[in-house]
């Protein structure tokens, strides 16, 4: 079990058209690779499109409607970067909602290069320390973030990552994190 410790564990990735697809597919091939089911959860219908090197990407199947998705449904959540997809993933009410709802449940969440971001849509930054793509510092830190100019933060349920760079470093912080979540919750229970 050690060397797939995510067996029977749901993982949700939060994307939206033109998210970065390297940000998502090595997320995704990592958390796969520890032995979690892995469910991509947008508004996109059947297919999300992925961003790729200065174009449009591949297309990826949708597992749930981001509409129907409830946090309680999964041990943790990762939103990969990616300038389109971030901006519509700020717009829309659903998105805000289950990221509000992971961060007010303490659950295990991972943002990668733009999407910490979307820490500032939920007014959430304050307080935090973070990384992210440096096109969003400014805007965290305007938030009152605190940003640091490394591959990967980790502050309580919270893992941000600066880019592809800090992946594999967020992907095992937040294997860590889901443990331990899951853990405390049964332990409550």
């Amino acid at each position: 079990m050690q060397d797939k410790p995510l067996t029977g564990k749901n993982i949700a990735i939060m994307v939206a058209n033109g998210f970065d697809e390297v940000e998502f597919v090595e997320p995704q091939k990592q958390l796969l690779a520890a032995g979690a089911t892995v469910k991509a959860v947008s508004r996109a219908t059947g297919l999300v499109n992925g961003w790729y090197d200065g174009s449009w990407g591949h297309f990826f199947p949708v597992d749930a409607d981001l509409a129907d998705t409830l946090a309680v449904d999964y041990a943790g959540l990762v939103i990969p970067g990616g300038v389109r997809g971030v901006e519509k993933l700020a717009e829309d009410p659903h998105a805000q909602r289950v990221l509000k709802a992971f961060m007010r449940a303490g659950m295990p969440v991972a943002l990668i290069g733009d999407a910490t971001s979307l820490m500032v849509t939920i007014e959430d930054a304050k307080g935090r320390t973070v990384t992210s793509s440096a096109d969003t510092r400014e805007a965290l830190e305007a938030a009152g973030a605190s940003w640091e100019e490394v591959a990967s933060v980790t502050e309580g349920n919270l893992v941000t990552a600066s880019g592809v760079d800090g992946i594999a470093e967020l992907i095992q912080s937040f294997t860590a994190l889901v443990n331990a979540f899951e853990s405390d919750v049964t332990e409550a229970a």
